[in-house]
């Protein structure tokens, strides 16, 4: 028969391993927020841009865009992807 000292280390080892169980699981589910979220930042981008794009099908509507980007943009590369 084991003694109440051993029935209480093995408690003690099993509750530890409960915990970390319950970190696993919590950073597993804040990875998965993550992720969506960043999924949903990358989606929201693509379609702003879409309509972007269409919008500068229009030639008036075009000009006002580019010269949005003209004061957004700061970095070289990002200016001469629009020709600016």
């Amino acid at each position: 028969m084991e003694s109440l000292e051993q029935q209480i280390a093995k408690q003690e080892e099993r509750l530890k391993q409960l915990k970390a169980q319950k970190q696993a699981v919590l950073a597993r589910e804040k990875k998965k927020l993550s992720d969506q979220q960043r999924k949903d930042d990358t989606r929201r981008k693509i379609l702003l841009g879409s309509l972007a794009l269409k919008k500068m099908e229009d030639e008036a509507e075009k000009t006002k865009i580019l010269a949005e980007l003209n004061e957004y943009l700061t970095e070289d590369r990002d200016r001469s992807l629009f020709d600016l």
